[in-house]
């Protein structure tokens, strides 16, 4: 799904940990999956992708791996492959990175068939998953192999917004545009804004003073999202609401600034312009905690460490 995709990027780091073989069953891809079979049974909408036993085998029997890790997308290992699995010493782990959102119709249902299961929701771990079992959190993080600061780039923009346009993000960039130049990437912004990967990603990041990062899932969840890391890998100064979860990340008023109500915002962001020395202080700080605790090459690790305690015992 591009080159700054969450998935292809943990793939990449993972590989520098390890020696591992990459699959890409595309189920994403317009052509049919030659590896997954849709099946609606669960949810009418909202597919679970099982992965073909058949292919999984043969793969197994080339590779001779150690553990299996199946990535988001709600995609999983068939059921009737488990218990093979596990007669031969082959760990299996699952990430799910749309939680609590997309829970109901995939975690919920092959989740506690693995040996190890990891969420990117603090929220489904306490209150979605079963207490007591295979499930850890796995927060986001940003590669730094793609995401990073560009001196480079002219910072054009009071304040950028990378993400998808909805008519709550609407409501809070309109009130926005009213003050400051905001720049938009991503779909349904209309005019000239559009998605934007690979380096075209890393340098919108950049392109702001100030980056405002959404707070809400598309089910109107509240959760750290991915594109905060992604911004305090690219050195940003991040604007973004206040909850508790995200001062277990970074803290507030030191590596980022929260706000609690929405009409604060313009006197924020209009506060922060006007104090350079501060802005770029609070960015700095920013930066320098993602290099120390949140790059997806300590996130690979801590996988690969709980994997290898699974398989010793």
């Amino acid at each position: 799904m591009g080159a700054n995709d969450i998935v292809y990027l943990m793939a990449q780091e993972l590989k520098r940990l390890c020696d591992m073989t990459v699959v890409d069953v595309n189920c994403y891809s317009k052509t049919p999956s030659e590896w997954v079979s849709n099946d609606y049974s669960f949810d009418k909408n909202t597919p679970v992708r099982w992965l073909d036993t058949g292919k999984v085998l043969d793969l197994i029997e080339k590779v001779n791996p150690d553990f299996i890790l199946v990535n988001a997308g709600g995609i999983s290992l068939h059921l009737d492959i488990f218990s093979e699995l596990k007669r031969r010493n082959i760990v299996t782990a699952g990430i799910a990175l749309s939680d609590p959102d997309w829970f109901s119709c995939h975690g919920r249902i092959f989740s506690r068939h693995y040996d190890i299961y990891f969420t990117n929701s603090l929220y489904s771990l306490e209150n979605q998953y079963a207490k007591n079992t295979n499930v850890r959190i796995f927060p986001f993080a940003a590669s730094s192999l793609l995401h990073r600061p560009l001196p480079e780039v002219e910072k054009i923009y009071d304040v950028v917004v990378v993400g998808h346009a909805r008519p709550e993000r609407k409501r809070i960039v309109g009130m926005l545009q009213k003050h400051f130049a905001v720049g938009l990437f991503g779909d349904g912004w209309g005019g000239d804004a559009g998605a934007v990967n690979g380096e075209k990603h890393v340098e919108a990041i950049n392109s702001g003073k100030i980056y405002f990062s959404f707070a809400s899932t598309c089910a109107n969840f509240i959760n750290v999202k991915v594109g905060l890391f992604e911004a305090a890998a690219c050195g940003s100064f991040i604007l973004t609401r206040q909850f508790d979860e995200l001062s277990r990340y970074f803290r507030y008023g030191l590596e980022v600034v929260g706000y609690e109500q929405e009409k604060d915002l313009p006197l924020i962001v209009k506060w922060y312009l006007e104090n350079d020395h501060l802005r770029n202080w609070v960015a700095g700080n920013c930066y320098q905690r993602f290099l120390k605790d949140h790059t997806l090459e300590h996130r690979m690790q801590r996988v690969l460490d709980e994997i290898s305690r699974c398989k010793l015992g």
